[in-house]
Protein backbone atom coordinates (compact mmCIF):
# COMPACT_ATOMS: atom_id res chain seq x y z
CA UNK A 1 0.00 0.00 0.00
CA UNK A 2 1.49 3.12 -1.07
CA UNK A 3 2.39 5.50 1.67
CA UNK A 4 2.85 9.16 2.08
CA UNK A 5 4.47 12.14 4.55
CA UNK A 6 1.81 14.56 3.63
CA UNK A 7 2.78 18.09 2.46
CA UNK A 8 6.36 19.45 4.20
CA UNK A 9 7.56 22.94 4.31
CA UNK A 10 10.75 23.92 3.47
CA UNK A 11 10.86 27.22 4.79
CA UNK A 12 12.65 28.59 7.85
CA UNK A 13 14.49 25.15 8.66
CA UNK A 14 17.62 25.09 10.88
CA UNK A 15 20.28 24.86 10.23
CA UNK A 16 18.88 25.10 6.98
CA UNK A 17 16.32 24.58 4.42
CA UNK A 18 16.19 20.92 2.27
CA UNK A 19 18.38 20.19 -0.38
CA UNK A 20 17.46 16.93 -0.60
CA UNK A 21 15.16 14.11 1.11
CA UNK A 22 16.51 10.87 2.02
CA UNK A 23 13.94 7.60 2.14
CA UNK A 24 15.60 4.92 4.35
CA UNK A 25 14.57 1.18 3.67
CA UNK A 26 14.20 -1.54 5.48
CA UNK A 27 13.06 -4.73 3.84
CA UNK A 28 11.86 -7.76 6.55
CA UNK A 29 10.26 -9.90 4.28
CA UNK A 30 11.53 -13.02 3.11
CA UNK A 31 12.21 -11.91 -0.30
CA UNK A 32 12.98 -8.92 -2.49
CA UNK A 33 11.13 -5.38 -1.98
CA UNK A 34 11.03 -3.10 -5.14
CA UNK A 35 8.77 0.15 -5.48
CA UNK A 36 9.56 3.50 -5.72
CA UNK A 37 9.68 6.85 -4.24
CA UNK A 38 7.79 9.97 -5.96
CA UNK A 39 8.84 13.46 -5.08
CA UNK A 40 6.25 16.24 -5.71
CA UNK A 41 6.44 20.19 -5.84
CA UNK A 42 3.51 21.79 -3.63
CA UNK A 43 4.57 25.78 -4.66
CA UNK A 44 1.02 26.16 -5.58
CA UNK A 45 -0.09 22.99 -7.64
CA UNK A 46 1.52 19.36 -7.07
CA UNK A 47 3.90 18.60 -9.95
CA UNK A 48 6.24 15.38 -9.90
CA UNK A 49 9.47 16.31 -9.20
CA UNK A 50 11.03 12.65 -9.76
CA UNK A 51 10.19 8.94 -9.49
CA UNK A 52 12.96 6.68 -7.97
CA UNK A 53 12.96 3.07 -8.13
CA UNK A 54 14.39 1.29 -5.13
CA UNK A 55 15.52 -2.41 -4.81
CA UNK A 56 16.48 -3.96 -0.95
CA UNK A 57 17.05 -7.78 -0.54
CA UNK A 58 15.69 -10.00 1.99
CA UNK A 59 16.48 -8.53 5.49
CA UNK A 60 18.64 -5.69 4.73
CA UNK A 61 17.71 -1.89 3.94
CA UNK A 62 18.32 0.85 1.04
CA UNK A 63 18.49 4.54 0.56
CA UNK A 64 16.89 6.82 -1.86
CA UNK A 65 17.84 10.30 -2.01
CA UNK A 66 16.26 12.72 -4.56
CA UNK A 67 16.43 16.71 -4.77
CA UNK A 68 14.39 18.95 -3.22
CA UNK A 69 16.20 21.79 -3.59
CA UNK A 70 14.19 25.50 -4.48
CA UNK A 71 11.08 23.50 -3.22
CA UNK A 72 8.99 25.15 -0.40
CA UNK A 73 6.41 22.83 -0.23
CA UNK A 74 7.08 18.80 -0.91
CA UNK A 75 5.36 15.45 -0.36
CA UNK A 76 7.06 12.32 -0.41
CA UNK A 77 5.04 9.14 -1.59
CA UNK A 78 6.87 5.82 -1.19
CA UNK A 79 5.31 3.01 -3.33
CA UNK A 80 6.29 -0.57 -2.27
CA UNK A 81 5.31 -3.56 -4.58
CA UNK A 82 4.65 -5.83 -1.54
CA UNK A 83 3.64 -5.34 2.35
CA UNK A 84 6.32 -6.11 4.61
CA UNK A 85 9.08 -2.98 4.90
CA UNK A 86 9.53 -0.20 7.11
CA UNK A 87 10.20 3.22 6.07
CA UNK A 88 11.84 6.92 7.18
CA UNK A 89 11.78 9.94 5.63
CA UNK A 90 14.44 13.13 6.03
CA UNK A 91 14.85 16.37 5.30
CA UNK A 92 18.46 16.99 4.28
CA UNK A 93 20.72 20.34 4.04
CA UNK A 94 23.25 20.73 1.14
CA UNK A 95 25.52 19.45 3.66
CA UNK A 96 23.94 16.51 4.94
CA UNK A 97 22.60 17.02 8.04
CA UNK A 98 19.35 15.74 8.86
CA UNK A 99 16.78 18.35 9.43
CA UNK A 100 15.03 16.84 12.55
CA UNK A 101 11.16 18.86 11.47
CA UNK A 102 11.59 17.19 8.04
CA UNK A 103 11.59 13.60 10.15
CA UNK A 104 8.96 11.59 9.16
CA UNK A 105 9.09 7.94 11.23
CA UNK A 106 7.17 4.41 9.72
CA UNK A 107 4.02 5.05 12.44
CA UNK A 108 3.93 8.73 11.22
CA UNK A 109 3.52 7.87 7.07
CA UNK A 110 -0.38 8.11 6.13
CA UNK A 111 -1.47 5.07 3.57
CA UNK A 112 -2.75 6.22 0.47
CA UNK A 113 -5.08 4.27 -1.91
Amino acid sequence: MPLTTGPIENTGNQPANASSVQIKVLNLTGGLLTGVVRVFKLNGTRQLLSTTPFAAASNASTFVTPSVSGTFQYEVEIVPNQTGGIYSVYGRTAGGTIITAQRFVNSELTSIL
